[in-house]
């Protein structure tokens, strides 16, 4: 009896030390410092609008700590916790971060702060505005048809064209590595053969893209990190189509999340599957879909994201018939159940020419207007022609987002 009652004295003095050293300790652990994290300081790198956030651990809940966000912003707390503030200027910023009483000298972070705007603010922007219009280049192509599709030339054509996003497809390599690519299979859009899925990243690389002529270029087929590199140079936003490929979201979407650009790439799912398994993989990612899937998108979501969705727009017969469609645009109802659950309406408007031509390099402001009177909540033109698209939209009277 007594050998047990003083095995449970012995265990609660270590309870009691080890509360009286958690609270010395400030809430954070036994024995650990106090710590200030700045989140995007890892990277370097922010968006206008995007939070940069800062993590204050293990210090007293009296503790007063202040944070200046370069010239912008000052904030305070009390005790441990975090504060965050979206930058509304460019360029670089420095984070200064001190307490009182003093449990940690003072802390600065650096962070540079792009021009291009975060997808979670742009999303309020278009809210509040509904005349704002954006663009978006299908495979990131041009009127220029001497640039092969999804090259690093024909995103650079886009940032020149003032673009907003371009849009592009990936597959997965007999290696596991992302490649952008429209099609599985390479004839087409190179001077190879066979799937992407049964080549190498090396074989693959030895081949040649081929322009919207068909005739070979010196270009090669990016991967996914360069094709994302060229983007976050440019100052462009992407959207990248994971319908029918073999690209695995989780990978996908972690690849964007090591780069840093969340806040700057759509993913499109065309499934609620598919949509489920991209906020799992970060409930941060901006996800796209069809407008079937409105509703989905936004209750798997988590509020502020950017939710975009689709819908088909055709001309004519002709121009349906190179896909197969029936030239019918999306239903009204349809479109209106994704606008009402609070989504942003894209529209697809590819095919606009009665020649039915895959690539029409003539997009006025007659096909605008037809667009926006079948869908005048249209927030974002899916074409193939940017710079006529903008032309157009301009001519329509739309607000653009690039002056």
């Amino acid at each position: 009896m007594k050998f047990r009652f003083v095995i449970l004295t012995a265990l609660c003095c270590c309870l009691v030390a080890a509360a009286v050293s958690c609270d010395k300790n400030k809430g954070g652990g036994l024995n650990l410092p106090p710590t200030v994290v700045c989140h995007q300081a890892i990277s370097g790198r922010a968006m206008k609008g995007e939070k940069v956030v800062v993590t204050i651990s293990n210090i007293s809940s009296s503790t007063e700590v202040t944070v200046k966000f370069g010239k912008e912003k000052t904030l305070t707390r009390t005790g441990p916790g975090l504060l965050s503030y979206a930058f509304e200027n460019s360029g670089s910023k420095t984070i200064t971060v001190t307490m009182e009483p003093a449990e940690l000298e003072k802390q600065t972070f650096k962070v540079w702060v792009e021009k291009l705007e975060a997808l979670q603010s742009l999303a309020q922007r278009l809210k509040a505005n509904p005349n704002l219009c954006l663009v978006m280049a299908h495979r990131a192509n041009s009127s220029d048809w001497t640039i092969p599709e999804n090259s690093e030339a024909a995103i650079m054509k886009c940032v020149e064209d003032k673009v907003d996003i371009v849009e592009t497809d990936l597959y997965t390599t007999k290696d596991g590595i992302l490649v952008v690519s429209h099609d599985a299979d390479l004839g087409r859009e190179t001077n190879g053969s066979g799937s992407i899925a049964s080549k190498t990243l090396s074989q693959i690389k030895q081949l040649n893209l081929k322009d919207r002529n068909g005739n070979v270029t010196e270009y090669r087929m990016l991967t996914f990190d360069e094709y994302l590199d060229a983007c976050k140079e440019g100052g462009i936003y992407v959207n990248v189509d994971l319908g029918d490929r073999n690209a695995s979201i989780p990978d996908v979407v972690t690849a964007i999340e090591k780069k840093g650009m969340t806040q700057q790439v759509l993913v499109y799912c065309n499934s609620l599957e598919k949509i489920k398994t991209a906020f799992q993989t970060n409930p941060q990612c901006n996800v796209y879909s069809w407008v079937s899937h409105g509703k989905e998108l936004v209750d798997n979501g988590v509020a502020g994201n950017l939710y975009f969705t689709q819908c088909e727009w055709k001309a004519t017969k002709a121009s349906a018939s190179r896909d197969g469609s029936t030239g019918s645009p999306t239903s009204a109802s349809t479109v209106a159940n994704a606008v009402n659950a609070g989504t942003l309406l894209t529209v697809n408007a590819i095919y606009t020419t009665n020649s039915g031509q895959l690539y029409p390099k003539d997009f006025k402001v007659a096909q605008v207007q037809n667009i926006f009177e079948v869908f005048p909540a249209c927030q974002c033109i899916h074409v193939d022609t940017g710079a006529e698209a903008r032309a157009a939209l301009l001519e329509y009277g739309k607000t653009l987002l690039q002056n």
